[in-house]
């Protein structure tokens, strides 16, 4: 068998010795690096030497830093080309490879380096173009749904390379059988020949025979997720227009948009999970069929018609299950778990799809025949979470109460069986964090505190395992905030100021180190405003001012960028608010005007936009009469009767 080929794609800047330990893993393995050294000014011609040089290798590994790199002579890109780095090229030849081919004749594997990684001195300092363009590379390749690792040094990179062997062997020896079986084609005639080229064509397609199914299409099945979700939101919305009062119309309106976000809000977890599925070679037929009606173009409902086909399947699927767990061993569990899989993604569906009732009795009865199985404890567990949320809000405190125990519980049996893994760590601090935002609610102070703390040590532990994931980080900002408003309750206000200061320091460094994500910066305004306001009860109104400018800076720039977002108008005129009251505190009457009127415009634009609304024609009313008592304060009384009695 000939040597294995593996492509190095990576920056030459700050990924030099990178390179050199990858280089020095792949020989280790007894494969021989590939690399390009000699670019050529023109993207066409690239592309086509990069893609001759990749193909002729069994894979690729993509090592991802924060440096764009050199890139094609931008001129020679046809218009609507998205602009890349060699290195990016690279990448984009493999994964189309590895698409086009299929896993098992070709793989790219991504590494990505986090901000700790210790990377070689940069030879220059590259512009703030480029580096966002990097910057946008690695957020796609992050939010995508192929798996990559994150090095923390040279050390666990020459690791995760040299366990990369047995798979690039694997490929290697599946090419070297198709071509063997090409070769002795040669003596058997056409029909042989024929039927070999067949084996070619299913390879290249990713699969060995029929059954397997096509290969998932991760956007496809994104849209069905997202389109049943959509449905049924269109559906919540007509019926909250049969509502008796515009009160009742709105909180149901409210209910929907917010039922809607969680559902989506685990799409991409869903979508990659499918991949993963689709890859492992004891999947049964019944799930690769419903991946291919979720892959299928032709399908209008793909989602309704996957879980169509599901129900049909069920019973057959249930009876066999329950035959075998008589007399069952760990063998036989795996087997059940494989089987039962179609019903898992089932289960998902319904959820997704806003099937909430339905989804729940999937999810216990999976539970029910495979009380141990991770993947439904842990789908279970984010449902009951999403649902706890929504019932806070939307139904009533006990079920939100039992919805929330149940998934803390099921996220410390998931503990139980891996006390290391990540993943239900954080799920664990989740269920913790809504456990303690419902004793808020109950006026449970000391039992609030024990979950918050017990949520911001296992944010904590995390976000210092990863430095680098921006998740992690925001998610100890968020526990640090909850401590920050349950010490306001209690009346620690230097406890507060702890924990604020603390959330705004994660924050600004988020938001410095991505200043185009806009939810980044949002966050940040609102932390600000929380540090503002704290200043205002403890007498510093210098440093309320700072706090209350600075955030308002942040939402100007956002409302500039989206006029029609109204959300981010919203927060714009309560900075404005914020700000009025300010300056009324500080005897300002004239600045306090000014920020009044501006916060009042924006009001009556929301207000004139969605007269339905009625939280905007709330917000409006508190707007007319905050000018009011300033009107009153300064003498104007025939100014304050205007604006009171509008």
């Amino acid at each position: 068998m000939s040597t294995p080929k593996v492509f190095i794609s990576a920056t030459s800047g700050d990924l030099r010795s990178a390179r050199k330990v990858v280089e020095q893993a792949l020989l280790k393995c007894q494969c021989l690096p590939v690399e390009q050294s000699n670019f050529h000014p023109d993207w066409r011609t690239l592309e086509d030497l990069d893609h001759q040089k990749i193909e002729d290798c069994q894979a690729l590994i993509h090592l991802v830093g924060w440096r764009y790199g050199a890139e094609p002579d931008p001129a020679t890109l046809p218009e609507g080309t998205p602009r890349r780095s060699y290195t990016q090229l690279e990448y984009h030849v493999g994964h189309r490879l590895q698409a086009d081919c299929g896993d098992q004749r070709f793989r790219v594997y991504v590494f990505l380096c986090p901000l700790s990684y210790p990377f070689d001195p940069e030879p220059d300092e590259e512009p703030e173009e480029k580096r966002a363009l990097q910057r946008e590379h690695r957020r796609s390749l992050e939010l995508g749904p192929y798996r990559y690792d994150t090095p923390a040094d040279a050390a666990e990179l020459e690791k995760a390379v040299l366990a990369l062997r047995e798979q690039v062997f694997a490929i290697q020896r599946q090419q070297e059988e198709v071509r063997t079986e090409v070769v002795k084609t040669r003596r058997f005639g056409a029909g042989a020949l024929a039927v070999i080229f067949l084996m070619l064509a299913l390879l290249g397609a990713g699969v060995w025979h029929i059954m397997q199914g096509q290969k998932p299409n991760p956007e496809r099945i994104r849209a069905a997720y997202r389109e049943a979700s959509e449905r049924k939101l269109a559906e919540d919305n007509a019926a909250s227009e049969k509502a008796p009062t515009s009160a009742e119309r709105q909180r149901l309106h409210e209910a929907a948009a917010a039922a809607h976000t969680a559902r989506i809000a685990r799409i991409d977890y869903h979508v990659a999970d499918f991949i993963r599925i689709a890859d492992d070679p004891t999947t049964t037929f019944v799930m690769r069929e419903m991946i291919r009606i979720l892959s299928d173009p032709k399908e209008k409902d793909r989602v309704k018609t996957a879980l169509d086909y599901a129900d049909k399947q069920k019973a057959g699927v249930l009876e066999r299950i329950r035959a075998r767990n008589a007399a069952i061993d760990a063998a036989q569990h795996e087997q059940n778990r494989t089987e039962l899989q179609p019903l898992l993604k089932s289960a998902d569906l319904q959820a997704t799809s806003g099937q909430a009732a339905k989804a729940r009795a999937s999810y216990a009865q999976l539970l029910e025949l495979e009380s141990d199985w991770p993947e439904v404890l842990e789908a279970f567990a984010y449902f009951l979470y999403d649902q706890s949320t929504y019932a806070e809000s939307y139904a009533n405190l006990k079920t939100a109460l039992a919805d929330a125990q149940q998934s803390e519980k099921l996220a410390q049996h998931l503990l139980a069986q891996a006390p290391d893994n990540q993943a239900f760590q954080r799920l664990l601090a989740a269920s913790r964090e809504q456990l303690g935002d419902l004793a808020v609610t109950q006026g449970d102070l000391a039992g609030a505190l024990r979950y918050f703390t017990g949520s911001k040590a296992i944010a904590e532990r995390l976000a210092a395992s990863d430095s680098a994931n921006a998740a992690r980080q925001r998610d100890l900002s968020v526990s640090l905030i909850k401590l920050g408003d349950l010490a306001v309750a209690q009346g620690d206000l230097a406890g507060a100021l702890r924990s604020f200061t603390e959330s705004k320091t994660i924050l600004e460094r988020l938001a410095a180190s991505d200043p185009t994500n806009a939810a980044r910066q949002r966050e940040l305004s609102v932390s600000l405003n929380k540090v503002g306001e704290l200043a205002v009860r403890q007498g510093d109104l210098a440093g309320a001012l700072r706090s209350f400018t600075e955030s308002k800076t942040i939402r100007e720039r956002l409302a500039a960028s989206a006029p029609s977002n109204a959300a981010w108008q919203r927060d714009l005129s309560v900075s404005l608010e914020k700000l009025g009251d300010l300056a009324v505190a500080q005897g300002d009457l004239a600045g306090a005007l000014r920020s009044f009127i501006e916060s009042k415009a924006i009001g009556e634009r929301l207000a004139a936009s969605a007269p339905a609304n009625a939280a905007w024609q709330r917000d409006l009313s508190v707007s007319l009469d905050r000018l009011g008592d300033l009107a009153v304060a300064q003498g104007d009384l025939a100014g304050a009767l205007r604006s009171f009695t509008e």
